[in-house]
């Protein structure tokens, strides 16, 4: 059987992009650490109904704008009542990457090959389905991008400004300097007729809600701004990641594939000629490296912006590499979706090895049907991509969609049980049970407080002389925390050994 159409093959792909975006949305808990805070900070919302001032298990929290949290709130309040709420929530998720992969495709000038690289990059896997506001500061990046190709000062500035509202001054941060730097190349040095129109559509994203944050409190406005934005950056608020400027040059070797390769692949192929886009990619890209591994702080999620100026780098490439390539890219995921079949069956029989019980102690396998009829239909995909152009960006993400959609069907549940708070947190509550009052909290970090606020209502802070105190600790030597109380409850979740908590009553 040949392959399809141009047209009907395009539409495969995107039902294959689909598939990649939609596996994975729902069916477990918040994860920590940045899924888990990011929920408690919609549950805030959801629960008191303040949307002004981000707040953590009672504790205003600004260190981001709250674009994503909103947007959030708002899908857990149009499906709250056919999904859970934590799975509600987590469409955000879908909705802004969604928006990401169409305007890459749109940037790149409606070649498919541009979003299939982007969905198929390594490093974007996980965090295009987790609850970050990343993915909110990505689709602004991305429009934004599109609007420098297309000289639209509207898409421009509204990109700069979904881009503010996500993560605060980093995103129009590195779009400005692309506009400013791309007035250097002689096809860009009309392109800033458009930065009037992008200046009066980015005002409004800039200007309101931090106005409205300032006048309910100085105090938080001044943390948000300046501290976590200037102070950040610069490492004197000693927040973020650790301190290595050349983090994302390492972390690209695999964070980037496999849109890297093909990016330089396409500069060497037509360094003596490259096209007015391709010389604006490259811009963006530069800056954006450049000012990521210039922060005092570094982590692989911070260096997603990156994926796109690549992919949109690497779409010319994709379709002009030799046909063994395309079959080497089957021959590394068959086996690995072959592996992931085969091993849940065989844990469905009983086998029970070693290391997956240690991951996951307590676990105790199921067949739910609705996750292995999709399965299937994941497996049917990734067999009929075959048949799709182009070659290698559609068998490459047919791939991964494959195995990830395999760990996210078949053995989702496995890793649930691992990862989640839920379990361990009614053990607690159980243990709890005939003594009324509040739970006062020690070092509970950032993603525990939001989880402990959810499953268990506690929020913070709370009154010292409550009853009961529950305490986090990174070692399994019971705390000695002041005053007469008495051990009421140990915990922590299955095959975790770094976080142990702690019940005590008077």
């Amino acid at each position: 059987m040949g392959a399809f159409t141009a047209d009907s093959s395009r539409r495969w792909a995107l039902a294959l992009v689909a598939a990649w975006v939609a596996l994975g949305l729902v069916g477990h808990d918040p994860w920590k650490p940045d899924e888990a805070y990011t929920f408690g900070l919609v549950y805030h919302i959801l629960e008191s109904g303040q949307w002004l001032v981000p707040t953590l298990a009672g504790e205003p929290f600004v260190e981001k704008p709250p674009l994503f949290f909103w947007t959030a709130a708002l899908f857990a309040k149009g499906f709250g009542w056919a999904l859970p709420l934590h799975d509600a929530t987590r469409l955000a998720a879908g909705f802004y990457v969604a928006l990401t992969l169409w305007f890459t495709y749109v940037a790149a000038g409606r070649r498919i090959a541009a979003p299939l690289l982007l969905a198929g990059c390594l490093g974007y896997l996980q965090h295009a389905h987790q609850l970050l506001t990343d993915n909110s500061l990505l689709a602004g990046i991305a429009i934004g991008l599109y609007g420098l190709a297309a000289r639209n000062g509207l898409w421009l500035g509204t990109g700069a400004g979904v881009a503010f509202l996500s993560k605060g001054l980093i995103g129009p941060g590195v779009l400005g300097l692309t506009a400013l730097v791309a007035l250097a190349l002689p096809a860009w040095r009309q392109s800033w007729r458009a930065w009037p129109a992008a200046a009066a559509a980015f005002l409004p994203w800039a200007l309101i809600w931090p106005w409205l944050l300032y006048r309910a409190s100085p105090a938080l406005f001044e943390e948000w701004f300046w501290v976590n934005n200037f102070g950040r950056f610069s490492g004197s608020a000693g927040l973020g990641g650790v301190l290595d400027h050349w983090h994302y040059v390492k972390a690209l070797v695999w964070f980037g594939a496999p849109a890297w390769p093909l990016a330089a692949w396409a500069l060497w192929t037509s360094r003596r000629a490259l096209a007015p886009a391709a010389q604006l990619w490259l811009v963006a890209f530069a800056v954006m490296l450049v000012v990521l591994s210039g922060a005092s702080s570094a982590r692989t999620l911070y260096g997603l912006p990156l994926l796109v100026p690549l992919s949109l780098l690497a779409a010319d490439a994709a379709q002009a590499l030799p046909r063994w390539i395309d079959r080497s890219v089957a021959a590394v995921f068959a086996p690995i979706g072959a592996a992931l079949w085969a091993a849940w069956i065989a844990y469905l029989s009983g086998w029970r090895p070693s290391f997956l019980e240690a991951q996951s102690p307590g676990f105790t396998p199921e067949v739910g049907w609705l996750a292995l009829i999709t399965a299937l239909l994941v497996t049917l995909l990734w067999a009929w991509s075959f048949r799709l152009q182009p070659a290698l960006p559609v068998r490459w993400l047919a791939g991964l969609t494959l195995a990830w959609g395999l760990a996210m069907t078949l053995w989702l549940p496995w890793l649930d049980h691992a990862k989640s708070y839920r379990g361990m947190i009614a053990d607690m509550q159980r243990a709890r049970q005939g003594i009324s009052g509040c739970i006062a909290t020690l070092n509970l970090g950032e993603p525990q407080r939001a989880v402990f606020h959810y499953f268990a209502g506690i929020r913070a802070p709370a009154d010292r002389d409550c009853p009961l105190l529950l305490v986090e600790t990174s070692s399994g030597k019971p705390p000695e925390p002041a005053g007469a109380r008495k051990l009421l409850w140990r915990g922590t979740r299955p095959g975790d050994a770094k976080e142990f908590y702690w019940l005590f009553s008077r």
